[in-house]
């Protein structure tokens, strides 16, 4: 069962974009009856969802079928309750939008909710519904999370089917949310199934297996990249973790806590040219007349992507893949890498970043957000499995999220040791 929402009275939170449809109760009525006699219901069941980007350069249209995710969910007796807001396109994190306006904080209506997924960050929160499932190609589900005191999966590349694909085709997964490590495990058994409608999912699936015996070796890291203004709250947390982490063991696996340097890996003016291109990409079919009707952020990264040349985008093809190769490297000698999932908790409402981050205005006037959170997206361009979990506050009583990220395809070890975590955490 999944975990029992806490009652809300926060303010309305304008996380939602389309209302369910009229008969979703007596949709749901027959499963309470099944309920109610013991039947088993499918590990869907009772759990609603959905993630949609808008624009309003173009109409809204109705899908002539599910997606292959959201076939996977009917198909196990999942309720469908709506879709819930994004950020235009999906293409930016401070949750504001030119259709739906800005979707607040329940906790902190003054702070930022996160995106790109922030009505599905914020219904959860608000304890509207159990689930959600978001699109992340730079850390739209696992930012939102961490904001929002939620867990937030992007599984491996492939692992929950999309379809159609996008232009961030190979950056861009599928991921629950959830107030548990556990409902994630247990949506992932729904989600993480093949459909030949994405030929990236059809890869085999296979549970974890233990090495008995053999450490677990376990790196932690506080850096990637240059200074972001790492939150001294965040530090101290880490430093709590390892001691807690010390001399424990797992499933029989001592556990050999590794300290990783990633400061001089910096992927993130690079993905930020290639995320411009693939949006000048996406709007190619747009009329000059739709372009001007797009967002400011659109409207900024359409501009961008345009303007790079051909030496520009070779140069940071080059340094997602020469970077994505260490990263596999590093893990060729790790199990799993923690980190913070963002420099710090929800930062002021319609914003991105920090001001305490040595380069926040420039980042304002860029508009580029991986900059501001360089610990999510390089598991997007290595595609591995990246968990966020609550994890602690800062001095205003925020929460942030604390980043489990595994080997490709290593999906059930980072969930499975992540539930062992979340329940250390507490401790």
């Amino acid at each position: 069962m999944p975990s029992t929402p806490s009652p809300s009275s926060t303010p309305r939170a304008r996380c939602a974009t389309r209302r369910p449809r009229p008969n979703a109760g007596s949709a749901a009525r027959p499963g309470s009856a099944r309920w109610r006699a013991g039947i088993d219901q499918g590990p869907g069941h009772g759990r609603g969802l959905a993630d949609t980007p808008r624009q309003p350069a173009v109409a809204p249209q109705v899908s002539a079928g599910d997606a292959p995710a959201v076939a996977h969910l009917r198909r196990s007796g999942a309720l469908l309750l709506g879709k819930t807001t994004t950020t235009e396109m999906g293409c930016a994190i401070h949750a504001d939008g030119p259709v739906h306006g800005r979707t607040l904080h329940p906790l902190a209506p003054g702070r930022c909710v996160g995106g790109s997924s922030c009505g599905a960050a914020a219904q959860l929160a608000a304890g509207w519904g159990p689930l959600a499932l978001g699109s992340d190609a730079g850390g739209s589900v696992r930012i939102p999370g961490s904001y929002a005191g939620l867990a937030a999966f992007k599984p491996s590349f492939g692992c929950i089917p999309m379809g159609p694909a996008s232009a961030f085709a190979e950056f861009a997964h599928l991921g629950p949310m959830a107030r548990s490590v556990g409902d994630i495990a247990l949506a992932m058994q729904v989600l993480g199934q093949p459909d030949a409608r994405d030929p990236a999912s059809l890869h085999a699936r296979a549970a974890s297996v233990p090495e008995e015996g053999a450490a677990l070796r376990i790196g932690h890291c506080l850096r990637i990249g240059p200074d972001a203004g790492l939150d001294a709250a965040i530090a101290t947390a880490m430093q709590t973790l390892l001691a807690q982490l010390k001399g424990r063991t797992w499933r029989g696996r001592q556990i050999e806590l590794l300290p990783i340097d990633l400061g001089d890996l910096w992927l993130a003016d690079a993905l930020w040219q290639t995320w411009c291109a693939r949006v000048f990409e996406a709007c190619l079919h747009l009329s000059a007349a739709q372009i001007a009707q797009l967002g400011p952020d659109m409207q900024r990264q359409q501009a961008q992507g345009q303007a790079l040349t051909g030496l520009q985008l070779a140069t940071a093809r080059r340094t997602l893949r020469e970077g994505a190769q260490r990263l596999h490297e590093l893990f060729a000698g790790l199990d799993l890498l923690l980190t913070p999932s963002t420099p710090g908790a929800a930062p002021a409402a319609g914003d991105f970043v920090h001001d305490a981050h040595p380069d926040a205005e420039a980042l304002r006037a860029s508009g580029n957000w991986l900059a501001a959170t360089p610990f999510s997206h390089p598991f997007n361009v290595t595609q591995q499995p990246a968990l966020s979990m609550p994890w602690g506050h800062d001095a205003q009583g925020l929460p942030f999220g604390l980043q489990l990220a595994g080997r490709r395809y290593a999906d059930a070890l980072v969930l499975d040791f992540g539930a062992a975590l979340e329940q250390w955490i507490k401790e």
